[in-house]
């Protein structure tokens, strides 16, 4: 034995492996399994080393390879393994046991899963001698397959703490039964397990590590890929995305919050969220937008850096880092198309309803007054009442086909029948629809023609008429601006205020509401002039508005000619 390093009384690690004829690990794994006591600072005690040699060797003398060299056959770390194998079953009932203290909820498994438990721990103290029996080194592709049990195990969301316990109480099952085999059976079996313990406490650590490994590399990819699956949904998504710091600042943005706002998201970095998000109502804040109550909703009329208003929603809520609070995040929603529409979609009603009720109104008086009075009235009242009924029948009859040809106009089926047609003539039959004809003056010469569905013409000059009589005042002109070999214009031009130019961007909607100057309430521009903007350009025209010289409301229709 060359000569060890140590004090009078201690021998440090490889002085206590070179006086044992072990390897270091060897050592190791008799002070894990408690047949030597732990090295202190001082290293071990020599007194110890001789204890251990004492009780495993013939008066002291010897050590542990010459005994092991000595030892029968059936004392050997293979017979011990074998013996092991026996107390498979035993082991997995034991360490089922020994779970349930550490995890009590077990307890309370049903019976099956119980059994489970127990068939698995069978299998896996096989394994395990299994791999002790081939050496210190453990298969790789054991290790590989250990590997993908635990990202299996990771991927279906099983603790990992769980598992480890699981292999460490199968560890430390093997080495007490392993103990307790060798103290049954005599010294001999004694140094078996010593070296046995060299064997499998390195295999089992590795085992451990592989499982951990496993788990731990499949957790982080996992984490990468809902991170980056996160990350995808953020940036595609047609709502805007949007955080910002403790001090309403702007830190991250997606594109689509751009394009609701009207800014590039790389100028909405570091903005103050205020400035980024400006209501349309001066009175209003988005304080309530930075709030620490998860989804918390707000709607709001904002107006964009370009001026374009908007009607936003948003879903807010606070950001925590260690329970504080850190910033703000929000999803927001453009629902500017939904919410017009709605509004829309109650201003038609309100406008048809309008439109029904006044001649409505007068064939129900006149239908009642007949009723009441036929027999005493004159034959020419009875007259101007049956023709103001059919007056109004008609107004009603021509709001149906209204409705019915802007219905066809919005899905493309209106059906026309261009042709040549004279403009006078057209003109005059549309004033036998229009009340209060008599208020209307056709100023077009005979023989001006232009390429239209005379039947359409007809309609659109009659809703330009009515327009003029409803919404401005009478006299209504209905005249020829001019004719080229291309084209000619029509104007029809009232003797009203005229039409306020904030309102004449929605003239053509026939869905808004404009205030009538000598009337209470509102009014609407009804369906007519959406139907005369459909129906010229369907036929190759363009309808425009302007201010009349005379300070009334002007439509000029332009249409082809041959």
């Amino acid at each position: 034995m060359s000569e060890l390093r140590h004090t009078p009384h201690h021998l440090d690690l490889p002085g206590a492996a070179e006086y044992l004829d072990l390897d270091e690990a060897g050592v190791r794994a008799l002070v894990a399994a408690g047949y030597l006591p732990k090295a202190t600072s001082e290293g071990f005690a020599i007194a110890d080393l001789k204890a251990f040699v004492a009780r495993n060797a013939d008066a002291g003398s010897g050590n542990l390879a010459d005994l092991l060299a000595e030892a029968p056959d059936d004392a050997g770390p293979q017979a011990l393994l074998d013996a092991l194998d026996g107390r498979s079953e035993e082991m997995a009932r034991r360490s089922f046991e020994i779970f349930c203290g550490v995890f009590p909820d077990a307890k309370e498994w049903p019976l099956a899963r119980q059994v489970s438990f127990v068939e698995q721990s069978r299998g896996r103290f096989e394994a395990i001698l299994a791999v002790t029996g081939s050496g210190s080194v453990v298969d790789e592709a054991l290790v590989g397959d250990l590997q993908d049990v635990g990202a299996a195990a990771a991927w279906s969301g099983s603790p990992l703490p769980q598992l480890l316990t699981v292999l460490r109480i199968s560890r430390d099952l093997v080495v007490q039964t392993a103990v307790e085999l060798a103290e049954e059976r005599g010294r001999h079996w004694g140094l078996a397990l010593s070296l046995l313990l060299t064997r499998v406490l390195p295999a089992m650590d590795r085992l451990v590590d592989a499982l951990a490994q496993g788990y731990w590399a499949a957790l982080v990819g996992r984490e990468e890929e809902l991170r980056d699956r996160y990350q995808h949904v953020v940036e595609t998504s047609s709502n805007g995305v949007f955080e910002v710091d403790i001090d309403g600042r702007i830190q991250y943005a997606n594109s689509s919050l751009g394009v609701i706002l009207g800014r590039r998201p790389a100028d909405l970095m570091d903005l103050p969220l205020s400035e980024a998000i400006v209501p349309l109502d001066p009175g209003l804040s988005i304080e309530p937008l930075m709030t620490d109550v998860a989804g918390a909703y707000q709607q709001l009329a904002v107006r964009r850096a370009d001026g374009v208003r908007r009607i936003l929603e948003f879903r807010t809520g606070a950001r925590y880092r260690f329970d504080e609070v850190v910033g703000y995040q929000g999803v927001v929603r453009d629902v500017t198309a939904a919410r017009d529409l709605e509004a829309d979609k109650n201003e038609f009603l309100a406008l048809v309803t309008r439109d029904l009720r006044g001649p409505l109104t007068t064939i129900l008086a006149q239908g009642a007054n007949l009723e009441a009075h036929a027999r005493e009235l004159p034959e020419d009242q009875v007259a101007r009442i049956g023709g103001s009924i059919r007056n109004q029948a008609e107004r009603i009859a021509r709001l149906a086909d209204d409705l019915y040809d802007v219905s066809r106009l919005d899905s493309g089926q209106l059906a026309l029948s261009v042709r040549a047609v004279d403009v006078a003539s057209v003109a005059h039959a549309a004033l036998a629809s229009v009340r209060e004809r008599d208020q209307v003056e056709v100023k077009i010469p005979f023989g001006v023609e232009v390429m239209a569905d005379p039947r359409r013409l007809e309609q659109l000059i009659a809703n330009l008429a009515e327009n003029g009589l409803s919404h401005g005042a009478p006299p209504v002109v209905i005249e020829l601006l001019g004719a080229t070999e291309g084209k000619a214009e029509i104007a029809i031009t009232d003797h009203g205020a005229g039409v306020a130019p904030a309102l004449v961007d929605a003239l053509f909607s026939g869905l808004r509401t404009l205030p009538r100057p000598d009337q209470d309430g509102s009014r609407g521009t009804g369906v007519g002039l959406t139907l005369v903007k459909g129906v010229v350009e369907a036929m190759g025209g363009t309808v425009a508005y302007e201010q009349a010289p005379s300070g009334g409301a002007r439509f000029v229709v332009t249409l082809p000619r041959r």
